[in-house]
């Protein structure tokens, strides 16, 4: 009769909000198909019952935690009947097993047959995957950080979690992904307080964090607002005294212009990333909401429409093709580095 394995529990990880449902006492335990193999000889136990049969040698070389648990000295389990060491070692986590799952399977060079922005579809609770981050850093599993921190730049993930994405970055240090997701984030409206997952990400980030990507925002507006009232750039709407292209005699009314003005600095105030006011996308990013851009606002058809009042000249104010390649250019120059 072979007698039951040690037991090693492993204490919980900081945030409790980490691990699944707890394991309570008479659930029924059952080994997961891709972590059943006989030859394993360590039983790791999830929140929820379901066990994973490792290698020990597996999870010494993946991961520190386990390198250093397995090094420190372990109470000896009585022997049984016939003098024999229980040969398995049985771990019991405080992680449910959809993130313990993952885990185990990047560790052990399984296929996960789903990009990262699509885990959602395995499993209700990961909807992104920072509960597999934080269980990588919490047992310091260099392997599975790694391969993270590379499908975080999958423009998908970008485009559903941006602020995610900005939070994780930073917590980690990782620079590159930092800027990038901080680009994508200007995507976001973060003064719209019916959205209660960017409000709930925003909570949860560092202040100096926050900081960082609300001043990028601050900088791009200036800079917007500041090539808008630009002399050379707009000589027609901005210039004190300017007379019609046309007849020369006529003062131009700039107040359209003016308008378009404020509407275009409070619409890049909202999404920082001015895809809306040039109606696609910039360098690749947003353009999925901007169909038209300014041209299918009111203050904008108010400017181009704009005439000379002088009688019998009637010409356009204001030249809408240069003046939308202006505008281009002013948004394509603004900052993009936090």
């Amino acid at each position: 009769m072979a007698s039951a394995p040690a037991t090693i529990i492993i204490p919980n990880v900081p945030d409790p909000s980490k691990a699944g449902p707890p394991l309570f006492v008479g659930q029924k335990c059952q080994y997961h198909p891709s972590f059943s193999s006989a030859a394993a000889d360590v039983v790791l136990c999830a929140s929820d019952g379901v066990m994973y049969r490792m290698h020990s040698y597996t999870l010494r070389t993946a991961s520190g935690f386990f390198r250093t648990m397995f090094t420190l000295p372990q109470h000896s389990p009585q022997k049984d009947r016939k003098g024999l060491q229980p040969r398995d070692v049985s771990i019991s986590t405080y992680v449910s097993s959809d993130v313990l799952t993952l885990f185990l399977m990047l560790i052990s060079g399984l296929p996960i047959n789903a990009p990262l922005h699509e885990w959602g579809h395995l499993s209700p609770f990961i909807s992104f995957p920072n509960r597999v981050l934080h269980l990588a850093e919490d047992w310091d599993a260099p392997g599975p950080l790694s391969y993270l921190r590379l499908g975080l730049r999958n423009p998908e993930l970008a485009k559903q979690y941006p602020l995610k994405l900005f939070s994780i970055a930073s917590h980690f240090g990782w620079e590159y992904e930092r800027n990038w997701a901080a680009q994508h984030c200007l995507m976001i409206d973060l003064s719209q307080d019916s959205d209660l997952e960017v409000q709930d990400t925003m909570e949860s980030m560092s202040s100096k964090d926050l900081l960082c990507l609300l001043k990028l925002r601050h900088r791009r507006r200036e800079e917007f607002e500041a090539l808008l009232n630009d002399p050379d750039r707009f000589s027609v709407g901005n210039a004190e005294e300017v007379f019609c292209p046309q007849c020369h005699e006529t003062l131009v009314d700039n107040g359209t212009w003016r308008v378009l003005k404020e509407a275009m600095i409070m619409e890049l105030e909202r999404r920082p990333l001015g895809d809306t006011i040039v109606g696609y996308d910039v360098d690749g990013i947003g353009g999925e909401s901007s169909a038209g851009g300014l041209l299918t606002w009111p203050e904008a058809d108010a400017c181009f429409n704009a005439i000379c009042k002088k009688k019998g000249c009637g010409s356009l104010t204001y030249d809408e093709c240069t003046t939308l390649k202006q505008i281009q250019g002013c948004i394509d120059n603004l900052t993009w580095d936090l």
